[in-house]
């Protein structure tokens, strides 16, 4: 098996699309199914199945799958320990899109002071895709908010702990009531627009809270603008147009303020982690993290 084989076969992997994978790994659809069939040949196995006009992993292509990101991973951490800070490498970053935007970009820079060279690629999802892909090798770390159960292979740590607020932008009628640090009653509250995310954007919340950790069930808002983009959530909540219910560390750069609401017990907070691989061989992750 060659290296840059290994490296189609996961670029394959990732999309189970050849075209897809040809397009961000640019090279040629023909020159990927190439190696694909290499390695078949080679391991006498199949490694994809035809679904359709989709290709599926085979289980021997999931083993290879992990096992090539492993091998990957090593020969890059070699090739750096063995250069030192002169050397490269491509730090992966899995996690939900505003973690990555705020503990990610953090984490980058810390990986950064260390070795300059490095590149960073941060891959949005949900907490279950961002652990599972640190558990195939496709990322080396996650940042996630969700419990996770005792798993021997996984490393985790507390990295930050955050308090939801509800937020509200320049222009909107409870702006001066924000700026001025007055109570306003969550009756009040509700009758005003709210923005939300219609997807997991904000990380894992508690069982009963919507996907912004706001308890509808309790106190129903009136969610006018729903969305899967951090920015248009953004745009609302900042232009005055609706409320937000936000980790506080997302509005800190901001012009908005926090809405003090009496008459609501509930609050959303979040242990936010991060997950690496337990024993980790890779000698540059060891050398920022342990």
């Amino acid at each position: 098996m060659e290296t840059f084989e290994l490296r189609y076969f996961l670029g394959v992997a990732a999309k189970e699309n050849i075209h897809k994978a040809s397009e961000t790994l640019h090279v040629s659809p023909a020159s990927l199914s190439k190696a694909i069939s290499r390695l078949e040949d080679e391991l006498s196995v199949k490694l994809f199945a035809r679904d359709g006009r989709n290709i599926k992993l085979t289980e021997q292509g999931r083993f290879l799958q992990k096992r090539a990101s492993e091998i990957i991973q090593l020969e890059e951490s070699t090739a750096l320990e063995l250069s030192g800070v002169k050397g490269t490498i491509q730090v992966v970053i899995a996690g939900a899109e505003i973690l990555l935007s705020k503990m990610g970009i953090e984490l980058s820079q810390q990986i950064q002071k260390k070795f300059p060279l490095s590149h960073f690629d941060f891959i949005a999802s949900n907490d279950e895709a961002a652990i599972e892909s640190v558990e195939l090798g496709q990322a080396h770390i996650a940042i996630v908010t969700g419990e996770i159960f005792s798993d021997t292979k996984l490393s985790i740590k507390t990295i930050g702990q955050t308090a939801f607020q509800t937020f509200v932008g320049v222009g909107h009628p409870l702006y001066s009531a924000a700026k001025a640090h007055k109570e306003v009653p969550v009756s009040e509250v509700l009758k005003y627009s709210f923005v939300s995310p219609s997807s997991p954007l904000l990380g894992k919340v508690g069982i009963k809270q919507s996907l912004d950790g706001w308890r509808d069930d309790q106190f129903p808002r009136k969610i006018t603008y729903q969305t899967t983009s951090l920015k248009i959530l953004e745009e609302y909540l900042v232009s005055g147009r609706a409320l937000a219910y936000l980790p506080d560390y997302f509005a800190e750069n901001l012009k908005v303020e926090s809405l003090k609401v009496s008459g609501c017990p509930y609050s959303c907070q979040q242990k936010i982690k991060m997950v690496t691989r337990k024993n980790q061989s890779l000698w540059w992750l060891n050398q920022i993290f342990n």
